[in-house]
């Protein structure tokens, strides 16, 4: 049996310059890293000659990968040429689907490396990422952007930097203290509501010239943010992470309704920044502000629930059991 452990991530910075539209033309930037919670998916040998496809809330099996409705099981097979290949395959992940933190990334990139082990033809991670963005942002048509494929391929803390689907990472360079620092500072919420990205990135698309202003603001901002987290500077860090968010509900899209709009103010009243991770409104919040006020923040959020955050140096990475 292959297993493969891909993290999770938290954006930080310049979400949405990823967009393919934005990238292409402009040129994104994003501040992002990688989280303890992951996905986690393994492939066996079939005991029929058909695919089977396990994943949360789901099951199907299948005589041909054309019959396979999970959409990033099929394109992930059809990618690394399995489609004549049956296997057994299930997909687990440590929250819940839709979250906003990279699942649908960080799933293909797992399913792209275990079904490379298991061929027998293994590929790096960065291999991995590359074709993971091919089929999230061009074969399924703008589910999501190039980032989150490179960041939970690649793990830790990072500076990713787009031209059309040409990436570019860097490690931030901040001493250990400065990023034990800067992780105590943040908190993460759930809030148990689940929504779908790609009808918010299609509104985001049909307005995207209403939008680009907005988003040079976002990248940017995450330069800001970049140069504030390699300085120790947590003030302006927490300041840059609060200003993405009022910054995203500006956007068209499904960014923002009167949810959102009371969760960053009571986090604001605590004298803290929020954030709502992704594309959309995501099932979790994060808050980043000194360690002294958290306890008003939990209070502040006491009908969220608290979700244990650390902050992850690993990449996917892939075992034979």
């Amino acid at each position: 049996m292959i297993v493969a452990t891909t993290p999770l991530r938290i954006p930080l910075g310049g979400g949405l310059t990823d967009l393919r539209a934005y990238a292409e033309r402009y040129g994104g930037v994003t501040v992002s890293s990688t989280i303890g919670q992951a996905t986690y998916v393994s492939v066996l040998p079939p005991v029929e000659q058909r695919f089977e496809v396990h994943y949360a809330g789901g099951f199907e099996t299948a005589g041909r990968v054309d019959e396979i409705r999970h959409d990033l099981v099929r394109e992930s097979l059809r990618a690394v040429g399995m489609e004549m290949t049956p296997v057994r395959l299930a997909v687990w992940v440590d929250v819940a689907g839709e979250s906003g933190l990279g699942t649908s990334g960080a799933i293909t990139v797992g399913l792209l490396q275990a079904l490379a082990a298991y061929r027998g033809d293994p590929i790096a991670p960065e291999a991995a990422a590359e074709v993971a963005a091919r089929i999230e942002v061009e074969v399924l048509r703008g589910a999501s952007g190039y980032h989150d494929p490179h960041v939970c391929a690649r793990g830790g803390l990072l500076r990713l930097a787009y031209q059309g689907a040409r990436v570019e990472a860097r490690r931030l360079a901040l001493t250990p203290e400065r990023r034990d620092a800067f992780a105590r500072s943040l908190v993460l919420f759930a809030s148990g509501r689940q929504a779908r990205t790609k009808p918010s990135l299609d509104l985001l698309s049909a307005q995207f010239e209403q939008a680009v202003p907005v988003l040079h603001d976002i990248k940017a901002l995450a330069l800001v943010l970049e140069g504030a987290l390699e300085r120790g500077d947590l003030a302006e860090a927490a300041r840059c992470i609060g200003q993405k968010q009022h910054l995203k509900m500006r956007l068209p899209g499904h960014f923002s309704d009167a949810f959102v709009e009371d969760v960053v103010a009571r986090v604001e009243a605590c004298g803290a920044a929020a954030q709502v991770p992704g594309g959309k409104i995501s099932g979790y919040v994060l808050v980043c502000c000194p360690e002294a006020q958290h306890e008003r923040v939990r209070r502040a959020l006491s009908d969220l629930r608290e979700v244990p955050l650390e902050l992850s140096e690993r990449g996917t990475r892939t075992v034979s059991l």
